[in-house]
């Protein structure tokens, strides 16, 4: 038996027996258009201790042109063995009960439009609330397919993310890809840290589908902690989306709201014009879902990055900052605006007997060490920087050494899995804190006393992923979920004038964490070869992409200049390696600094006109509106006519721009400069 609901353009097909059995929702149509193939149900499924809930009956349907709430209900099923783990690292063992509890549902979806720049999309929001007073839940698993036109072969998929399905996912009845993270070592056997990736921290925050006229987006403006995957296998024509939203427990649990969007184009999309689409919904949902939590988007800025490891800082004890201090006036003539640099906080590379091995990544807490020169040491670093007008950046995180002080004054700030154990994502000499309370607060403080004491606004997040955002305070009554607490934590800093990397892709601050790998390399996440003859570059963009591997990959057969240059054109910007510690002293880019350089004052000059990118047919050339909208720069990768009939000038000699845009070359309009 099947119940229509009609919203606007969508309707969706019910599927419920005349007993009144509830599988889910099967067809959804879009002006006629399939946006699944209803082979398998849109359904979820839920758990609470000893109870799963996964067998539904319908009880109504209420329905009016302006929302439509589907109610039913599932009483528990005995689910013996939970998703908790004990002591022993076995599944914790639930007795059967007597008496089942009882959740209701309430499926809630409203009609809503959206606009992403030009591109118009008609939309369903959908949140679903579960009330279940003798079993609160905390997280539900929402189960659906989507394929535009009701089969998956011949759409293509865009994600920025971390996993290991490409950037641009062209799909065919045999394709076989998963968002699963997995790190690919020595082949394609490898290990898989993390089965649902977090939205916005590793995920990618919207799900993107075109084929034909039609593209479909999944956003939640506000997700929380959501884990999510998305796969398909090779003998199934359907592409499954599986997201777990987490929230406080309760006996009332609402989940956040997503955006079912669909966009008809005029006629079928050409290549260029569905990653046109795709970058105007990436850059519109990316300042709604920041501005949900009081932040703001950033872009990656030319960056060095100069560090010492523990062996090196203790040969240079507290004078290894004099060599780096100097070298900031040679960066900046290279193009460089910003530097991260480890100064080494009281941790356990700054003890002298530490208890367990470690390095400067498990500190005790954050404080300069005065071993390496202390806060005094790291002010005058930072006010060379900022002379030769570079920001520094200092690395943070939400964990410290298992060994730390504070967890012997206060057991009770240690963040614990089911079992009872502290939270360590598998780093033994690491401990993570709940964030949510009093521990979180002392953190921030920490940052901003570390402000105070040395003028310090760049924060490059270590473990942002792993020991962060995916944290959960398992013994807590709630399970309170922290990835709000620190997506709000970030807001404030921002606030405060701090400028954030952070080591997982994220729309919160700038993504920079390692990725890519080369052929014969041991180690990567995604091949870096199949980016460039996919041209896919686009996808990364706001991004400081960073690689796996012991030699740099700054040479002229792996990210040479030429490369270096696409990719600024995108908006994309690697971060360089440096030494200015001898022996070994080495400029970012080494024997090819000077060609770095060039890219990073042109980028320089044209970033304040580079508002919103638009990709043109063959890729030649990257065209960047202003913030009205207007054409405002060009950036040349092959000879190429102008893609725009406004007159044009060489950034760099201000002459008239030929009629033929020379590669390596940037143009910009005459009225476009922001001075």
């Amino acid at each position: 038996m099947k119940t229509r609901i009609r919203l606007g353009p969508f309707t969706l097909d019910l599927l419920a027996a005349r007993d009144g059995a509830f599988a889910g929702i099967g067809a959804v149509r879009h002006d006629g258009a399939a946006l699944r193939s209803g082979v398998i149900p849109w359904i979820f499924h839920a758990e609470s201790g000893a109870f799963a809930f996964r067998s539904f009956n319908l009880k109504d349907v209420v329905s009016s042109p302006r929302k439509a709430v589907i109610r039913f209900v599932s009483r528990g099923e005995w689910r013996p063995w939970s998703d908790e783990d004990d002591a022993m690292d076995e599944a914790r063992f639930s007795t059967r009960r007597a008496k089942a509890p009882v959740a209701e549902f309430f499926w809630t979806f409203r009609p809503v439009t959206r606009k992403a720049f030009k591109a118009e999309f008609d939309g369903l929001a959908m949140q679903l609330e579960v009330r279940s007073p003798d079993a609160p839940v905390h997280t539900v698993i929402e189960d659906a397919t989507w394929e535009i036109g009701g089969a998956a072969a011949g759409a293509t998929l865009i994600q920025q993310d971390v996993s290991t399905i490409q950037l641009e996912q062209r799909v065919s009845a045999r394709s076989a890809f998963s968002t699963i993270e997995r790190f690919c070592s020595d082949g394609w056997g490898g290990c898989y840290p993390m089965d649902m990736l977090p939205r916005a921290a590793g995920s990618a925050f919207f799900d993107f589908q075109a084929k034909g006229d039609l593209a479909l987006a999944l956003f939640a403006p506000r997700p929380g902690l959501t884990r999510s995957r998305v796969e398909k296998f090779a003998d199934e024509n359907v592409i499954h989306y599986t997201d777990r939203p987490f929230v406080a427990r309760s006996a009332r649990a609402c989940f956040p709201e997503r955006l079912l969007l669909v966009h008809r184009a005029a006629r079928r999309f050409v290549r260029h014009e569905m990653r046109n689409l795709w970058l105007d919904c990436f850059t519109a949902f990316r300042e709604e879902l920041l501005a949900n939590y009081g932040c703001r988007p950033e872009t990656p800025r030319p960056n060095v990055h100069a560090m010492l490891w523990d062996e090196e800082l203790k040969r240079f004890g507290s004078k290894w900052t004099l060599p780096l201090r100097r070298a900031f006036a040679d960066y900046a003539k290279l193009g460089f605006t910003e530097v991260f640099t480890h100064g080494v906080w009281d941790s356990v590379a700054s003890d002298p007997a530490p208890r367990r091995p470690g390095n400067i990544c498990c500190p005790y807490t954050y404080a300069f060490s005065p071993k390496f020169g202390g806060a005094a040491g790291m002010r005058a670093t930072e006010r060379a920087a900022s002379k030769a007008g570079i920001t520094l950046y200092q690395w943070f995180s939400f964990q410290l050494s298992r060994d730390a002080p504070v967890w012997k004054a206060h057991p009770e700030w240690i963040l614990r899995k089911p079992n009872g154990e502290p939270w360590n994502a598998n780093y033994d000499e690491l401990w993570a804190g709940r964030m949510n309370g009093p521990y979180g607060d002392w953190i921030e403080k920490q940052i901003h006393e570390v402000q105070k004491a040395t003028g310090i606004h760049g924060v490059f997040w270590d473990s942002y992923q792993n020991l962060g955002v995916t944290c959960i305070d398992w013994p807590s009554p709630d399970r309170t979920p922290q990835a709000e607490r620190i997506f709000r934590l970030q807001a404030e800093l921002q606030r405060r004038g701090f400028r954030q990397r952070t080591e997982v892709v994220t729309p919160f601050g700038v993504s920079q964490v390692a990725m890519f790998g080369f052929p014969g390399d041991p180690f990567r996440r995604r091949l870096w070869d199949d980016v460039v003859s996919a041209d896919s570059a686009y996808v990364l963009l706001d991004t400081a992409p960073a690689f796996f591997g012991d030699r740099t990959p700054f040479t002229r057969d792996r990210i040479s200049p030429e490369i270096y240059f696409w990719l600024a054109g995108h908006r994309v910007l690697p971060g360089l390696q440096a030494r200015p510690w001898s022996p070994g002293t080495r400029l970012p880019g080494g024997d090819l600094a000077e060609e770095y350089a060039r890219v990073n004052r042109l980028y320089n000059h044209a970033l304040p006109r580079m508002q919103r990118l638009r990709l043109v047919r063959g890729g030649a050339v990257t065209l960047w509106l202003d913030a009205d909208g207007a054409p405002s720069a060009v950036w040349c990768f092959r000879s190429a006519t102008a893609p725009c009939a406004v007159p044009l000038v060489d950034i760099e000699s201000d002459e008239p721009a030929p009629r033929r845009l020379v590669p390596g070359h940037v143009y910009a309009t005459p009225s476009s400069d922001p001075s």
